[in-house]
């Protein structure tokens, strides 16, 4: 039997999935961000300062000083897990309420990416080949086949919204995939799907952000002919917690509308 990822339009009852992987996604860059945080020099700097107060100002031994260094370790985990946290629970606040935030317009869209497979599997995801197509493509090429021959589930997401500074840019928002589908081709069909919806609809550019505890993503919109627009910091905890940043554009033609 052959097993199918279907990419569709949103449909009510999804939300609670698509807040699952959203959240999923999100918190499973926690181990990347900390490591990175780890190799930075002002992590270095932090640890031999702390050291020297201890040292110089208290008198404390120097193997207790050195105990500094594991403490900021610790408490550079726990920033990096916090500031993920809050970002999940700031990402999943409007999937509670798809319908308003992103399906209230025609230049809007939200879509899911679901899984058909049997009812009885006796393979992981990563051993099984899948076929990913959109639900039109679905229905041209298999029209035959019985959705009620699968057990379907949602594992992957994105979203289309209007930019708040220029009317004819879209934002690409909420992509995620459930990690155990993931180099499947998910992303990559979402992304497509999303580039489709958006030249139909007019849009002369497409904005997204992502981070450097992205990297596969990233590389992932470059091939769709996504160009840097601009990279910065963004503060998780001050100075001393920062993650690199990239706003990547995909123009279809020249913006006509000026800047609201």
């Amino acid at each position: 039997m052959n097993q199918f990822i279907i990419i569709r339009d949103y449909r009510p009852g999804d939300e609670l999935f698509c807040r699952e992987i959203i959240k999923e996604g999100t918190m499973s860059t926690v181990n990347t961000a900390f490591f990175t945080g780890l190799t930075r020099e002002i992590t270095l700097q932090i640890m031999i300062f702390a050291s020297a107060i201890m040292f110089i100002f208290f008198g404390f031994p120097f193997s207790v000083c050195l105990g500094s260094i594991p403490a900021v370790i610790i408490l550079m985990y726990i920033f990096i897990w916090l500031g993920h946290t809050y970002k999940a629970l700031e990402m999943t606040q409007d999937v509670n309420n798809i319908p308003r935030v992103y399906m209230s317009s025609e230049y809007t869209g939200f879509w899911v990416a679901e899984v058909y497979e049997p009812y009885f599997m006796t393979r992981e995801p990563h051993q099984i080949k899948y076929t990913v197509m959109t639900e039109r493509d679905f229905r041209a090429l298999y029209p035959g086949v019985s959705e009620t021959q699968h057990q379907k589930k949602i594992v992957g997401t994105v979203a289309i919204t209007r930019s708040k500074d220029s009317l004819d840019k879209a934002w690409l928002r909420r992509m995620a995939v459930n990690p155990k589908y993931q180099r499947k081709g998910i992303a990559s069909v979402l992304t497509d799907e999303a580039i489709r919806f958006c030249n139909e609809k007019g849009y002369a550019a497409i904005e997204l952000v992502t981070s450097e505890c992205h990297d596969a993503a990233r590389e992932l919109y470059l091939k769709k002919g996504f160009d840097l627009k601009q990279m910065y910091h963004k503060q998780i905890f001050g100075t001393i917690v920062t993650i690199q940043m990239y706003q990547l554009i995909l123009r279809f033609r020249p913006s006509d509308i000026p800047v609201v």
